[in-house]
């Protein structure tokens, strides 16, 4: 069984980040770390048209040279595509030694991070890893997934965002307000709001408020 491993969304806008190697592989892995903000450096003797052209557009550096230790230098995260263990046996070592994660390609033993298969609904994103082991089921999994969850699943995430600035100072404990939204969500908010009926959602959170609003006291008269 492979190592068990924490699942993690890392933030990586403005955050630099190495990329090694500059074939097809890389071009998909660059593409998703330009996507969530990282500034990236590939390190690869050649690179694909495309991938030139965005190095040319100043969307990344390209260092046109083999891996070198110092590359790794100021790095929050490298990624290898290559296939050559020697390369990357010493760039596993010089990352550990940085206490830097790192992903190699198709090569779980010289990793300390695995890339996942990725659904994504904005800003709402559901992953799929299995820790390397067999990296075209997470990819199935992936598209079952697809499938299954509503379209407009990154529009419930934001309207839910803008009631929960409502919910919050009603129930200021953490525990309180899983609660709230567990049973809202038992009830079926999410799938009357994807179905377009968001009036509907919103009265059954409406009700929920109000049984959180204390009862008022009747008026005492002489």
């Amino acid at each position: 069984m492979p190592e068990p491993l924490f699942p993690l969304f890392l933030q990586l806008t403005g955050r630099p980040c190495l990329l090694i190697g500059g074939g097809a592989v890389a071009e998909e892995k660059a593409a998703r770390l330009l996507a969530a903000g990282a500034r990236l450096t590939i390190v690869a003797p050649s690179l694909l048209p495309t991938l030139q052209r965005r190095a040319e557009q100043q969307e990344l550096l390209w260092l046109a040279e083999r891996f070198q230790a110092h590359h790794l230098n100021g790095m929050w995260f490298a990624v290898s595509t290559l296939q050559d263990a020697s390369v990357n046996r010493y760039l596993f070592e010089e990352a550990n030694r940085r206490h830097l994660f790192l992903n190699v390609v198709d090569l779980p033993h010289f990793c300390t991070c695995h890339w996942p298969a990725s659904l994504e609904r904005p800003p709402v994103t559901v992953a799929f890893s299995t820790a390397g082991t067999a990296p075209a089921l997470a990819g199935y999994l992936r598209q079952l997934l697809e499938k299954t969850l509503p379209h407009r699943l990154g529009e419930v995430a934001e309207w839910i965002s803008a009631w929960r600035q409502r919910v919050h100072p009603l129930l200021p404990d953490l525990e309180a307000r899983g609660q709230f939204w567990r049973q809202l969500f038992a009830k079926g908010v999410v799938e009357r709001f994807a179905a377009g009926e968001q009036e509907q959602a919103e009265q059954i959170i409406q009700q929920a408020l109000q049984a959180l609003a204390p009862p008022a006291q009747d008026e005492q008269h002489d």
